[in-house]
């Protein structure tokens, strides 16, 4: 599974999704992540799987605010 991203902009090659800016779950695996590359400030977005360390997080968010998240 790929955690990291590399910056469009400057090369940066180890932008963490785990340390994301924004995250917007499109199915209970999937989501599209935004972060920010610390060499250069661009914006960096891509649709990557959840990383594990992620996913009670996501569940726990989709709890609070009641959405479905599928079966399990």
């Amino acid at each position: 599974m790929v955690r990291t991203l590399s910056c469009p902009t400057c090369g940066q090659s180890d932008l963490d999704v785990c340390r994301y800016d924004s995250m917007m779950v499109l199915r209970s695996d999937v989501a599209m992540f935004t972060v920010t590359c610390p060499r250069c400030g661009a914006s960096v977005s891509s649709v990557q799987t959840i990383p594990l360390a992620l996913r009670e997080e996501v569940r726990f968010a989709a709890i609070e605010v009641g959405a479905g998240m599928g079966r399990d």
